[in-house]
């Protein structure tokens, strides 16, 4: 059994989602913070950076990071087809795309939305998030233009369009990246169409 301590609407979704469609066992623990915005004592005992998503594996070691998880999971359930196998010719790009959704969309999100992380100076924080905003845009057209004609970056859907997918349900206006990007909004509408991920979204929702 799998446990995913999560939060609503954040990085935990997409793990949440391969979760259910690869059809693993699991069950999800939503974390509340504190009134001064903290997690509970006992979470810090589980990840020490107090924070999601975390996975507790079926042997009670401990997985954080998003998009280790889900090439993780992935591959421990390789007929739900969710990722290339070690042999496809696809895989390379399927691990460059994930890692680049997790180490440079992710990353700007979290400058945009959390700028007071990034600096000791209040008075920066505009500034941050100004900037995040600016890389976000060209990381969202980086990824656009690799996708291309296809509804799914790999030709079929795999763990990397619902992380893609998520983090474009991020932006700080959809409806402008849908429109500036017509093939992330089919992206995003073919993962969000698929049974198993739906009802995650909207037990998240999103």
């Amino acid at each position: 059994m799998f446990t995913l301590y999560c939060r609503n609407s954040a990085g935990s979704a997409a793990v949440e989602a391969l979760l259910a469609l690869c059809e693993a066992p699991y069950k999800i623990e939503v974390l509340d913070r504190n009134p001064d915005g903290s997690f509970p004592e006992f979470f810090h005992r589980i990840n020490p950076k107090a924070e999601v998503p975390t996975l507790v594996m079926p042997d009670d070691s401990i997985m954080t990071e998003s998009a280790a998880m889900m090439i993780h999971i992935a591959d421990l359930f390789p007929k739900a087809g969710m990722a290339p196998d070690l042999s496809s010719p696809q895989r390379a790009q399927y691990l460059r795309w994930m890692v680049y959704l997790a180490a440079a969309l992710y990353n700007s999100d979290l400058r945009l939305f959390y700028p007071h992380r990034y600096t000791t100076v209040a008075a920066e924080s505009e500034g941050i998030k100004a900037r995040a905003e600016e890389t976000m845009s060209r990381e969202f057209e980086i990824y656009a233009e690799a996708l291309g004609s296809n509804t799914f970056m790999l030709g079929k859907l795999s763990a990397l369009d619902i992380y893609a997918a998520m983090l474009t349900s991020w932006a700080p206006d959809v409806p402008a990246l849908f429109a500036k990007h017509p093939n992330l909004k089919a992206m995003y509408e073919a993962v969000t169409s698929v049974p198993a991920v739906k009802k995650v979204w909207e037990r998240n929702g999103m």
